[in-house]
């Protein structure tokens, strides 16, 4: 009887903390408890708004959860200690595990390095190719993923991950060569020229992603605590490329700057590997899909490895 009491006086106090003091203006105690009440019949039910939870152990101690609030019952020596407070932190990763709502990892902004392989899935490139190698400590691969959508399979740490990204591939080349469109396929552009000091050359490509990943999460009741690996496809359209040049010429520093398609293949898939734990995250992307379209460049196929470096 004693425990029921402070239950529900409890839970007339925190209604208080929970609504708009107006509409609790002229309500009496027997109310506010007929309102918990009635509420806790309507957490039974499945309505979410103003949602209680009474749970309870064998060491006298019982938890209620109303909204985002939390309170802690703990009877011990005669003596009941009452708490209240915000579910934040790590009380939240405890209450979206009982929920059973997964939540996959795949929005944040990712840091990595291009490079592409021949169709013999070496990185050493045939003649008439080779003006395409690249200085790859220097090519970076940027993924800025916005939006993400989460499918629960199992409890809340089996799911597939879907959303929405912007990737994009900075490809630097190691000798003193662009590339341009030229009857029709793209061709190599030399400034071996005299009196021309080459300082970098880059072609970029630019794509939107939509992932669908499966991903397995350890069964740690904190989110952040848990170890991950997800595996899927990549689709990705093409929205912008275009080349960069930086030279000095005659003690004079210059820019040239050229936007085009460069025959890129406009579609593509991928497949993708993720996997981390806590700080650490990292992905790996491989793409079938040729760099440029048949009969038009080189028969590259783009990869990319990095790591998470902000989730959100």
């Amino acid at each position: 009887m004693k425990t029921n009491f402070i239950i529900i006086v409890t839970l007339s106090v925190a209604l208080i903390l929970c609504t708009v003091p107006d509409q609790l203006a002229g309500q009496t105690r027997d109310e506010m408890v007929n309102r918990a009440e009635m509420l806790e019949d309507g957490a039974q039910n499945g309505i979410e708004h103003d949602t209680v939870t009474v749970t309870s152990s064998k060491t006298d101690t019982t938890s209620i959860s109303i909204g985002s609030r939390q309170i802690l019952i703990i009877d011990k020596d005669g003596k009941t200690d009452i708490s209240i407070y915000d579910r934040t932190g790590r009380e939240s990763d405890r209450d979206n595990r009982r929920s059973g709502r997964f939540r996959g990892n795949w929005r944040g902004l990712e840091l990595g390095l291009n490079n592409y392989v021949n169709k013999d899935f070496s990185l050493s490139l045939d003649p008439g190719e080779d003006f395409m190698e690249l200085r790859a400590a220097r090519s970076r691969n940027i993924n800025l993923n916005i939006l993400q959508y989460n499918l629960t399979v199992s409890d809340n740490n089996i799911g597939f991950v879907t959303g929405l990204g912007f990737e994009f591939n900075n490809y630097r080349f190691s000798n003193n060569v662009s590339i341009t469109k030229e009857n029709r396929e793209i061709v190599p552009v030399n400034y071996d020229e005299a009196g021309i000091d080459l300082d970098r050359t880059r072609f970029r490509a630019i794509y939107l992603n939509v992932p669908l990943l499966f991903e397995l999460q350890t069964n740690h009741p904190r989110r952040s605590h848990r170890a991950y690996v997800s595996a899927g496809v990549i689709g990705g359209v093409n929205i912008g490329s275009g080349t960069r040049v930086v030279y000095k010429d005659n003690s004079s520093r210059g820019r040239e700057r050229v936007r085009d398609d460069f025959y890129l293949s406009p579609f593509r898939y991928g497949l993708s590997f993720r996997t981390g734990y806590r700080s650490l995250n990292l992905y790996a992307n491989y793409y079938p899909t040729p760099l440029f379209q048949k009969n038009k460049g080189p028969e590259l196929y783009p990869f990319a490895v990095g790591f998470s470096i902000l989730g959100f």
